[in-house]
């Protein structure tokens, strides 16, 4: 067995070097995950083109340049701390609820009402009608809302929720939330994503979708009015369009619930 810088590859010192490879690597990988087509995620790509360039620059022996070039980046790292605070703090919070869900697990919606939330939607669909449900899961989000009204725990049928969308009625707008297998709000004023960027034909409905899902561990459904498409948001991602089959089966999932 070959044994480069004095160590068999088998040995500890080699498979600790491979799991600090790894776990850099998935860090990384976290980090870039979270902050992705925000305005952080531009900064930091500059940051790592300056420094790259000032160990190029020192290597070429020009020190000096290469030396303000590094020692720029530190300063502009905690300007970038500074001023994308608040994207710093999402994600870390992103991150811990991530850990608190793989570690803890739980069921935090039934079967049943997952069951109306996807029937609720194919109604919707076949009326022409654009929707978006909050699903809340470990988190009480009564400071992200605006707005809205406080409803008295009704339970969730898809003709009732299809009727709160339904304009011209005064709850069509916004966001219906469900805590605790309970519509506890409607016409709900969401926070819009911070992102950048955002595929075509994705408009405020999805963007509010994402942003309390960047914010919270909350699940967003969102039915578009145009195509009738059916989209979820969790942790920060929007996955979709979906089928019906695909949409029941990842809310489930979501909320809990392990496959059979």
């Amino acid at each position: 067995m070959p044994a480069p810088l004095g160590h068999s590859l088998l040995s500890w010192f080699w498979i600790a070097q491979l799991l600090d490879l790894v776990l850099i690597t998935l860090i990384i990988w976290l980090v870039v995950r979270q902050l992705w087509r925000t305005p952080a995620m531009t900064v930091i790509a500059v940051l790592a083109v300056i420094l790259l360039l000032g160990i190029m620059l020192r290597r070429l022996q020009l020190h000096t340049v290469g030396f303000l070039a590094e020692e720029l980046t530190g300063v502009l790292f905690i300007a970038t701390v500074i001023i994308f605070h608040a994207e710093i703090k999402a994600m870390l919070g992103s991150l811990g609820r991530y850990a608190g869900r793989v570690l803890g697990g739980g069921v935090w919606t039934g079967h049943s009402t997952v069951e109306s939330v996807v029937s609720s939607c194919i109604q919707m669909k076949e009326k022409g009608i654009g929707g978006l449900i909050v699903l809340e899961r470990s988190e009480n989000l009564d400071t992200l809302y605006g707005d809205g009204v406080e409803l008295d725990r009704l339970e969730v049928s898809p003709d009732l929720v299809t009727a709160l969308f339904t304009p011209p009625g005064p709850l069509h707008d916004g966001a219906v939330v469900i805590r605790d297998d309970r519509i506890v709000r409607a016409s709900a004023v969401l926070p819009l994503s911070r992102r950048t960027y955002f595929r075509p034909r994705l408009g405020t409905r999805h963007r509010a979708a994402l942003g309390i899902t960047e914010r919270s561990d909350a699940i967003a459904v969102a039915v578009s009015e145009e195509t009738g498409s059916f989209r979820v948001a969790h942790d920060g991602q929007m996955e979709g369009p979906l089928s019906v089959d695909r949409m029941r089966e990842l809310l489930l999932e979501l909320t809990g619930h392990r496959k059979e």
